[in-house]
């Protein structure tokens, strides 16, 4: 049974942020019924808790290295096929690049049923293309083909990433500015109570407490080379920076706020907030953190 607290959620952030940021009006039709579906096929998905002893956990955290790597996330492919199947229904007609995007997906799992779970599962890779083997991706976009596939594949990411925070705590542990899971970077910061930073995953959504004076990128602590940038408009949201990598970040000041609070609603409204920092030259993160997987990596694709 899915979680109906979490389903509350959703609906209450999206009203709030229809009537506060209404610029982005176009987004809501889909995106809300995106986040609902995901949630609501969580509790339905055929996945098993992954067998890791506490003991092997503390020692990996301790050595600042995380649990898995993005393309070991276990994957439910008949959920991802569902949740296919929704955002079909939910993707706007006049939205060309994803509707062509969900079609050549679609198609290529339907001529490629022995290859099903290859297709689903190349999508979980960042460095390389495997889905070019059965996606026909001439005229496509790329952007859209990995957000509407991750889309899909993300109920699953996020099932196992729930149940290791479940079963282990790094709090004490966890000193990395890269997430302890799965070793990507944060796609948005909060400020919470008691002058608390957490950073929540771009790739698990999974939440942990960094420094105050940190660079997730580059792991910079020098307080005099980290600054940050924010609008008289818009005073809880800040654009943190680091002179050293030259990075950003999007942070949210949760101390004053009431309303709910949902990391993927947050990650496509504050897109403006994107424009003001490359406006000044501060580069976009990648979403696999260097340190993890190597330099190279892509920007992070919203």
């Amino acid at each position: 049974m899915h979680d109906l607290k979490e389903l509350s959620t959703i609906q209450r952030a999206v009203e709030v942020a229809r009537k506060s940021k209404p610029a982005y009006a176009h987004l809501y039709p889909f995106l809300e019924p995106l986040f609902l579906a995901q949630e609501k096929i969580k509790p339905q998905l055929n996945l098993r808790p992954l067998s890791i002893k506490k003991s092997e956990t503390e020692e990996t955290w301790r050595q600042g290295r995380p649990l898995l790597k993005r393309w070991e996330f276990p994957i439910d492919h008949d959920g991802a096929d569902r949740m296919l199947a929704v955002l079909e229904k939910a993707i706007p007609s006049d939205n060309e690049e994803l509707r062509r995007a969900h079609g050549a997906l679609e198609k290529a799992l339907r001529r490629n049923p022995s290859a099903r779970a290859a297709i689903w599962e190349s999508f979980l890779h960042h460095e390389w293309n495997p889905w070019e083997e059965w996606v026909e991706v001439e005229g496509v976009d790329v952007a859209s083909l990995l957000f509407l596939a991750r889309s899909c594949l993300r109920p699953s990411v996020e099932w196992t990433a729930g149940d290791l925070r479940r079963r282990f705590s790094f709090d004490s542990l966890w000193k990395e500015g890269y997430c302890p899971l799965c070793g990507s970077l944060p796609s948005l910061l909060t400020l919470e109570e008691q002058g608390k930073r957490r950073a929540h995953c771009s790739w698990c959504a999974t939440p942990w407490t960094i420094a105050r004076f940190q660079c997730p990128a580059c792991d910079n602590r020098r307080h005099d080379r980290l600054g940050y940038l924010f609008t008289e408009q818009e005073p809880h949201y800040r654009i943190y920076y680091c002179q050293e990598c030259s990075h950003y970040f999007k942070a949210l000041d949760r101390r004053e706020i009431l309303s709910p609070f949902w990391l993927p609603l947050e990650e496509w409204t504050t897109i403006h907030l994107d424009l003001v920092a490359q406006r000044a030259d501060w580069k976009t993160p990648p979403s696999p953190a260097p340190a993890v997987y190597g330099k190279g990596v892509p920007p992070l694709v919203s």
